[in-house]
């Protein structure tokens, strides 16, 4: 399968189970409480086929993008009890709400399964940021932060972990952030701004974690893969240097432009000795291989599984309100946002990575679908909540005029926020 068609058949299949399970929240919630659903359809656009069940109509329609349901009497009242608008304001609000609320069920139940399945991350994500190495170009290099330092305070953040770093930093891009870091005996208070980085204009500090000069794959083609060098080899010298970790192991290979090294390496517990020239490949010296990171495997009974499930939810629902939080004060570039054609390219991208990515992928973005429909955006469930509880305080309804406008500049600012997503995408990719 090409890319492009890669890119939107795995985006079909995310969208279209995530907008279902949104929408079945509205119908099974309707149906309980005894308000006629008129139309529960598979797609939009034309009809395809449809069967009808006592009085819903089933509908499968033309374009495969999620579905929608049509409840009775949801744009004109007629007094029917049935119908929606004459329902009190708790079973609208009721209703409304169950649409995200199931996509946040989806995003827990997924990742409850991911977690019982068996989730494999790098080790470094929950463990304490000792620096391992410093770009010398980088922010963090121009902060004083030096290798060996522990950072236990950026930002709001204290004691941070690996992945708490990268989203504070990737988040902050042109804005200070206070650093606490303790070396040896010293607290040091050091301040360092990230630089714009990448078509994202993702913050870029310069900070990496300690890697052991150990090989982690090895390039196919490449010198060492020609010489013969395998994963899981510890550098042990480099042309009789003793190497200290992969930063130094690096250093050594560029400084050698191109010329032979003599390279001694251990291999379950056997000492070898290979010569191998580096190779080009744009301004650096290569011999093919990455480095090795430990990976933790994260797999759980149900109970422990549902509790790992519900915290990472609730940690990525927090930082999705922080990031908004940065980019309605202008803190954070637009660029950092992701609309149709990132989140295709991400999909197929997960899905070829595997059952575990994807699912993972489809939970992160389930819970982003659960938030931005909560928004009191009008138009989007969480517009029409506000204006039930604006209702429900006044003690009268709206005119329906004023709904109707309210209603109309919901959808324009939909449509506005729609086209600004894909071009955003585009100009990203030009």
């Amino acid at each position: 399968m090409s890319g492009i068609l890669s890119n939107i058949f795995w985006f079909l299949v995310l969208f279209t189970v995530i907008v279902l399970v949104h929408e079945f929240g509205h119908f099974a919630t309707a149906k309980l409480l005894g308000i006629w659903v008129e139309v529960f359809s598979l797609g939009f656009g034309p009809k395809l086929f449809s069967f009808k069940k006592k009085e819903t109509e089933y509908r499968f329609s033309l374009i495969p993008l999620g579905g929608y349901v049509k409840l009775y009497g949801e744009e004109k009242a007629t007094g029917d009890p049935r119908e929606f608008l004459s329902r009190p304001k708790w079973q609208k609000l009721l209703v409304l709400f169950m649409g995200p609320f199931m996509n946040i069920v989806l995003a827990v139940g997924v990742m409850t399964w991911v977690y019982m399945a068996g989730l494999q991350e790098p080790a470094l994500f929950s463990q304490p940021v000792v620096v391992g190495w410093v770009d010398p170009s980088s922010p963090a290099a121009r902060a004083g932060i030096a290798p060996g330092d522990r950072i236990i305070r950026i930002g709001d953040k204290e004691n941070p972990t690996w992945r708490d770093l990268r989203v504070i930093t990737s988040t902050s891009a042109g804005h200070p952030l206070e650093v606490w870091v303790k070396r040896k005996d010293k607290l040091l208070r050091l301040k360092i701004v990230p630089e714009r980085v990448g078509r994202y204009d993702l913050g870029y500090s310069g900070i990496y974690p300690p890697l052991p000069p150990v090989i982690g794959a090895v390039v196919p083609g490449k010198p060492a893969a020609r010489a013969g060098l395998k994963a899981g080899d510890k550098f042990l010298q480099v042309n009789g240097v003793r190497v200290r970790d992969f930063y130094h192991l690096r250093d050594l290979i560029q400084q050698s432009q191109g010329k032979e090294l003599k390279i001694t390496i251990e291999r379950q517990g056997r000492v070898l000795t290979f010569r191998i020239r580096p190779e080009k490949q744009g301004d650096r010296w290569v011999l093919g291989f990455l480095p090795y990171q430990p990976l933790v495997k994260k797999k759980y009974p149900p109970v422990k599984a549902l509790w790992a499930s519900i915290k990472d939810n609730a940690y990525y629902a927090t930082m999705t309100f922080h990031v908004l939080g940065k980019l309605i004060a202008g803190k954070l570039s637009p660029r950092t946002l992701s609309g149709p054609l990132d989140i295709a390219q991400f999909s197929s991208a997960t899905a070829q990575a595997g059952v575990i990515p994807f699912l993972s992928f489809l939970a992160f973005v389930s819970l982003q679908l659960a938030i931005i429909n909560i928004l009191p955006i009008p138009g989007l469930d969480g517009g029409q909540m506000l204006i039930l509880i604006i209702e429900a305080i006044i003690g009268r309804d709206l005119s329906e005029k004023a709904k109707d406008w309210i209603l109309k500049i919901g959808f324009a600012l939909i449509i506005l926020l729609s086209a600004f997503a894909i071009l955003n995408d585009i100009l990203k990719r030009i």
